[in-house]
């Protein structure tokens, strides 16, 4: 991987390094007390020199997300975040399903035979892919689907859209939710949904529930930040 090719224009190398990793301490994904990768699996990993990523820790360590204890390490400080403000909207599904109708699907990886992974004791199905829109990606998806409901239609399920698959074979869904959040492209979804990395992206947590209750879907979506737009209408 080389990061300089995936850079912002304008946006100084160490502070792209900076910027993947602060995000990375900022939402969770590197825990407070959790030790970074060394220097020469950082330098490896993004394709940079060496005072490069010293940069992005001194930077870091200016902002207080880091510490460095010689002969030990550099470990993610406890932080405490703001807690996000939530706007609840509604929606009809069918909007959703007039949305994703106009998609294409391109399989991620080896998805000849969905892995099986278990959800709170019961079977699901995991699937990635990339929706795209006229031939261009539209988003990631990171798919878990109910096991009795794949083996339905396993092969529509693997190639076609989840959403409209479900729709055709009639499932029936009780309740639908989604939660939007805005987040940033880390090096893997910039390389995939070929943009930069950091560009903001919007990030879509979607579930289904049958009539008992239970997940039956469960997608995280990924879209370019310019891929997307929200409209909200108030009730007055």
């Amino acid at each position: 991987m080389n990061l300089t090719q995936m850079r912002r224009v304008s946006i100084p190398l160490h502070a792209e390094v900076a910027e993947l990793l602060r995000r990375q301490i900022l939402s969770g994904k590197i825990q407070a007390g959790e030790k970074l990768p060394a220097l020469s699996e950082l330098t490896e990993k993004f394709g940079v020199a060496r005072m490069t990523i010293r940069q992005a820790m001194d930077a870091l360590e200016d902002e207080g997300l880091i510490e460095r204890h010689a002969g030990k390490g550099t470990f993610a400080k406890h932080i405490e975040l703001p807690k996000r403000q939530r706007l609840n909207m509604k929606a009809e599904l069918s909007q959703l399903q007039t949305m994703v109708a106009q998609l294409e699907v391109l399989v991620v990886g080896d998805d000849d035979a969905p892995q099986i992974i278990d959800v709170d004791g019961r079977a699901f199905r995991q699937m990635r892919r990339i929706h795209l829109q006229s031939g261009e990606p539209f988003c990631h998806v990171d798919i878990k689907l109910e096991n009795q409901l794949y083996l339905k239609a396993p092969s529509r399920f693997e190639t076609e859209i989840v959403v409209t698959v479900l729709k055709d074979l009639g499932a029936r869904v009780e309740t639908a939710r989604q939660n939007v959040t805005l987040a940033y492209a880390d090096v893997e979804m910039a390389e995939i949904l070929q943009m930069p990395v950091n560009a903001p992206v919007f990030r879509v947590l979607r579930e289904f529930f049958s009539t008992d209750g239970h997940l039956i879907y469960s997608a995280i979506l990924i879209y370019p930040g310019d891929k997307l737009e929200l409209e909200v209408e108030f009730a007055i």
